[in-house]
């Protein structure tokens, strides 16, 4: 992919993301009341603000390029977890599939290396056959 061609795409993907997880995070704040019947009916009323700030601070982590790694992990968990709920309740579950797999294509265009082990070899003494 060209230069100008991955930046526009990378920069397209990353407002998805953070317009996806703003409006998410900003519905649960406010207790959107669809929200708060679907949370009612499985159980996690009682957390909707926590996961709504949660998100915020996930999706902070993931933006700034020193905390990149644990914020795709920490999203990557956030959106993994949706994913176990809405399948043990019996719904759709390609939401947060959909948005799990956005935030990894845009990890990979944002830094390529983060998939990459960085493993250093050590040299060893050569033994001696005494």
């Amino acid at each position: 992919m060209k230069n100008k061609t991955k930046i526009i795409v990378t920069r397209a993907l990353t407002g998805l993301i953070i317009l996806i997880i703003v409006m998410s995070a900003s519905s649960k704040l406010a207790f959107v009341p669809q929200l708060v019947t679907i949370f009612s009916k499985i159980g996690l009323l009682s957390y909707i603000k926590i996961l709504g700030i949660a998100e915020l601070l996930f999706l902070s982590t993931f933006l700034w390029k020193k905390t990149r790694k644990l914020g795709l992990l920490l999203l990557t968990g956030y959106f993994g977890g949706a994913m176990a709920v809405e399948m043990s309740h019996g719904t759709f579950f390609i939401a947060p599939a959909t948005i799990l797999t956005l935030i990894w294509i845009t990890a990979y265009l944002l830094d390529e290396r983060m998939f990459v082990s960085e493993r250093k070899e050590v040299s060893t003494p050569p033994t001696s056959l005494i």
